[in-house]
C-alpha cells in the first residue's frame, strides 16, 4: 500500500507492507526469538527503485509449542521508504516475500506482490486512503532511546556454571529519565546469534532496571548489539558495542 497516489517530485515515497492475520495467528519480527523466521524481502523485480528501507513497529512476545517468540498478531503494517532511482518518474514495486505464520504450528508462506505508482505530480498534502494507517504503525517504530530520556547505564558479559551447565550471559542496566519505567521489556539482537529472553532482575527503584539474557551459542557475538526497550506505548532503541 502507498501513502500517496503518485510519486510526485520527491526522491522517496512512503509505502507499507500490510499483513492481516486471522484470530490466533501470528507472524514474526526481524529477530524472531527462540523459534520462527523473520520475513525475507526480494525487491529485485522492481523498476525505478534505488533502495527500500523497512521499519519495524514495536513487537510483542508470544509462546508457541513451548518456545517464546517475538512478532505481531492480528494486523501489522511495516512502514517502507522507497528511494527512487529517477525522481519524478513512475515507480513499479515488485516484492517476492517469504514469511512464517503460526498458530499451534508454523507455516512458511510465499507471496508475490506488486504496486505501481504513476509519475503524476502530487497535489500539496495529497494522501491515499492508506496514509493514516501507515502513520499509526510508523508511530510505533522505536525511536532512539535518548529521545525518551533513557540511557544504557551499563552492559557486561558474565559466565555461570561449569561443564554442560556453563552459560554465557549478557547483563544490561538501563536508566529512565523523568518518567520512571512501568513494565519494561528488553529485546537483544546481535549478528549471527540469538539471545534468550531478557529476564528482569530486582532493581532499586523504577528509574533503574537490570536485565539478564543468555547467549544461545558458543563464543562471543561479533559486531554491535541492538537493544530495543519497550515500556507500554514507549519504545526506544540503542546500538552498543558487544561486551567482552
Amino acid at each position: 500500500v502507498a501513502a500517496t497516489p503518485a510519486t510526485g517530485s520527491s526522491d522517496a515515497v512512503t509505502l507499507g507492507l500490510e499483513i492481516k492475520l486471522e484470530p490466533g495467528w501470528k507472524t514474526y519480527w526481524r529477530a524472531p526469538g527462540e523459534g520462527g523466521m523473520p520475513p525475507r524481502f526480494d525487491w529485485s523485480g522492481s523498476a525505478n527503485l534505488a533502495g527500500m528501507a523497512v521499519s519495524w513497529p514495536a513487537p510483542k512476545r508470544f509462546e508457541i509449542g513451548g518456545m517464546e517468540s517475538i512478532g505481531y498478531a492480528d494486523h501489522v503494517i511495516l512502514p517502507l521508504e522507497a528511494k527512487l532511482a529517477r525522481p519524478g518518474e513512475a515507480l513499479a514495486v515488485k516484492l517476492a516475500l517469504r514469511y512464517a505464520v503460526c498458530r499451534e504450528i508454523c507455516m512458511l508462506v510465499e507471496a508475490d506482490l506488486a504496486l505501481d505508482l504513476p509519475a503524476a505530480a502530487a497535489q500539496p498534502g495529497a494522501q491515499s486512503e492508506h496514509a493514516a494507517a501507515i502513520a499509526r504503525f510508523q508511530a510505533r517504530v522505536p525511536r532512539p532511546g535518548a529521545e525518551h530520556g533513557w540511557r544504557i547505564a551499563g552492559i557486561s558479559r558474565k559466565t555461570m556454571g561449569e561443564g554442560s551447565e556453563r552459560r554465557d550471559l549478557v547483563v544490561v542496566d538501563v536508566a529512565a529519565g523523568a518518567a520512571p519505567f512501568e513494565a519494561p521489556e528488553l529485546l537483544i539482537e546481535g549478528p549471527g546469534i540469538r539471545f534468550g529472553k531478557a529476564m528482569e532482575k530486582p532493581a532499586q527503584d523504577g528509574s533503574h532496571r537490570r536485565f539478564v539474557a543468555a547467549i544461545q551459542a558458543s563464543g562471543a557475538p561479533a559486531g554491535d548489539l541492538v537493544l530495543t526497550l519497550i515500556d507500554g506505548k514507549r519504545a526506544g532503541t540503542f546500538t552498543v558495542p558487544v561486551p567482552r
